[in-house]
């Protein structure tokens, strides 16, 4: 049986795939991805992220607005959201979205949109997908307070960096754990044992095409991106660590998955 793989985040709208999309879900689909999770940064991606998703029925549709982005919030943004949603045949996400205590915007502001697609997800059953730098602390206590009142989405933490004990909080809050190709780079002890200690049921891996690349990959061109096809061998990376086989490794992230397709699956 031929492996498949889901790549849990990326960017296909990314300029730097501009003319070259077919031949990258090509290379893709040959490596044996399966799953793509297509991530809007702000509300210009949206229609070029749907329109990849109506094109291609392996990738799923995420649409939010980057912590980067949410000083440029236009006012309306949940009814285009909702509009453009109801334009695809299947389910779609909310995201990237987050907080981010490495950049200049307001991050009272940043709190307030990420709870924004907190609350349109939990509204309708859409998964979540979530971007922390240096603020863990903030986010497990916005999730936790929502929790209180509200039921969860499906909530995927993508490229995950935090400690271990974050890892844990989160995991008991339901959340699942997207690792990428940092994982394999060198210097990463204390993101590897985290790794180990993650449950295999809430794992999953991602590429963050075109960021993100393995900081100890060597290129042929400086220009060179990571894209979706690369996620196939941080999966043999991340069984080798696991130490079990990359087949049985990617039939568990698979089944992880699902939770992201169809919110309603029984596993949550």
């Amino acid at each position: 049986m031929q492996t498949h793989y889901v790549d849990a985040h990326l960017h296909l709208q990314d300029p730097r795939f501009e003319g070259t999309a077919p031949k990258v879900l090509a290379r893709a689909k040959e490596a044996g991805v399966g799953l793509l999770f297509c991530n809007a940064i702000r509300e210009d991606d949206w229609p070029d992220v749907a329109g990849l998703a109506a094109a291609h029925q392996e990738i799923v549709a995420f649409f939010g607005i980057h912590p980067w982005f949410s000083d440029r919030v236009k006012k309306g943004w949940h009814q285009r959201l909702h509009a453009l949603a109801a334009t695809l045949p299947r389910t779609i996400g909310i995201g990237e979205t987050g907080i981010d205590r490495s950049c200049r915007i307001d991050f009272d502001l940043q709190k307030r949109l990420f709870t924004s697609h907190l609350e349109l997800a939990a509204e309708h059953n859409w998964p979540l997908s979530v971007h922390c730098v240096r603020a863990w602390g903030a986010l497990n206590e916005l999730l936790v307070d929502f929790s209180r009142h509200h039921s969860l989405p499906p909530v995927l933490i993508h490229s995950f960096n935090g400690s271990t004990e974050i890892m844990k909080r989160l995991i008991d809050l339901g959340c699942y754990i997207s690792f990428s190709e940092a994982l394999a780079g060198g210097g990463q002890t204390r993101l590897r044992e985290t790794f180990l200690q993650t449950p295999r049921a809430r794992l999953l891996l991602e590429t963050d095409a075109p960021y993100a690349k393995n900081p100890d990959h060597k290129r042929k061109d400086k220009d060179t991106v990571n894209e979706p096809a690369d996620v196939a061998q941080l999966y043999d990376h991340a069984a080798r660590l696991l130490q079990m086989e990359t087949g049985e490794l990617s039939d568990q992230i698979w089944d992880n998955a699902t939770i992201f397709t169809n919110p309603n699956a029984a596993g949550r």
